[in-house]
């Protein structure tokens, strides 16, 4: 790794930027407003006959599978914090995770960065905490296409497909952390890129070298395990709606379907995925023979059970931190400025 490059990643704690409150502000803002009007524009009634039908005990136990999906996570997350050397109380820690949660509808859930102006308080620098972040969503990303692949290796003749994901993944991982491709990358962003562009480029290649140490063969096989385990939790929670709901699917279908409509949001780049996630869910669902009433209602209620549930979550818990005058007041004021 070329000497520059490690000096970006020692002073990448002062340099790297993180959202303003003003910003997150405004996309959540615009989130809800947004959501409000695509819920109007479905159809509330169509949600209310869809969340009578599935009572409060089914969407307590939706609820409950999110829960358990942030918890299997966050146990990712501490063990990664403890890979780096840092030992942050479990309690605190767990508080600063769902925190994040408050500001997800921000585009990239970029917003979920605000773990890194807590973790400052326990000397974690910034370079570290946005580098398990970015860890966090690669292997998100990678876990979602992979049970999105369920429907097509159920299907005669697809089996070799998961050999060519599996191989390409390892292949992007070589190239993506390996010395000589960093620094061959560093040298075309000083030749080519304009200076601005390349000062971003430089914190991008700041990211994956302080994210190398995560993404060896075993911590980065862990994560991807502990991903799929809590990424099929919530799937199967999705196709228990659907069977609450009165539409008979095939597990491994409501599966696919499920990831590839969040897949979908996070590569529409729409803050929280909003609309895009949703009516993807409704137009892969009605392709497989579901009734209009479920095909619309079902993605609604299991946003609300999941990305809104967070996002409630995180309120909660960043108010609770607040009262423990744990915040972000001093750096986030610093962040503010830049902003």
């Amino acid at each position: 790794m070329p000497e520059q490059l490690k000096s970006n990643a020692v002073t990448a704690q002062h340099s790297l930027p993180l959202p303003g409150r003003r910003s997150l502000s405004l996309w959540l803002l615009l989130a809800a407003g947004f959501y409000i009007a695509y819920v109007a524009w479905t159809g509330s009634d169509t949600l209310a006959q869809g969340l009578h039908q599935l009572g409060a005990a089914g969407f307590l136990l939706l609820l409950s599978c999110s829960l358990a999906n942030y918890g299997i996570r966050f146990a990712r997350w501490q063990f990664y914090l403890r890979h780096l050397g840092y030992r942050v109380p479990r309690g605190r820690s767990f508080a600063y995770y769902l925190a994040g949660f408050a500001l997800t509808t921000t585009p990239g859930k970029a917003g979920e960065t605000v773990r890194s102006l807590y973790l400052r308080n326990h000397g974690v620098p910034f370079s570290d905490s946005l580098s398990l972040f970015f860890t966090e969503r690669f292997l998100d990303v990678v876990a979602m296409g992979l049970i999105a692949l369920l429907a097509l290796l159920m299907l005669p003749g697809y089996g070799f497909l998961l050999f060519v994901v599996a191989s390409f993944f390892l292949i992007i991982l070589a190239f993506m952390f390996s010395h000589p491709t960093l620094r061959h990358l560093a040298a075309l962003g000083d030749r080519w890129l304009p200076t601005r562009l390349n000062h971003l480029f430089r914190h991008l290649l700041t990211l994956l070298h302080s994210a190398a140490r995560l993404f060896q063969p075993a911590p980065v096989l862990l994560g991807l395990l502990i991903g799929l385990s809590a990424w099929l939790l919530q799937g199967l929670a999705f196709y228990v709606l659907l069977i609450a709901l009165g539409f008979e699917i095939a597990p491994h279908m409501a599966l696919a379907i499920y990831a590839v409509g969040i897949l979908g949001g996070a590569l529409s780049m729409i803050p929280g995925g909003i609309g895009a996630t949703e009516t993807g869910m409704a137009l892969l669902l009605a392709s497989v023979g579901a009734p209009p009433a479920v095909a619309l209602s079902a993605p609604l209620i299991i946003r609300i059970a999941t990305l809104w549930f967070a996002v409630t979550l995180g309120f909660m818990s960043s108010g609770l931190l607040a009262i423990l005058h744990d915040g972000t007041d001093d750096r986030q004021n610093e962040v503010d400025r830049r902003t």
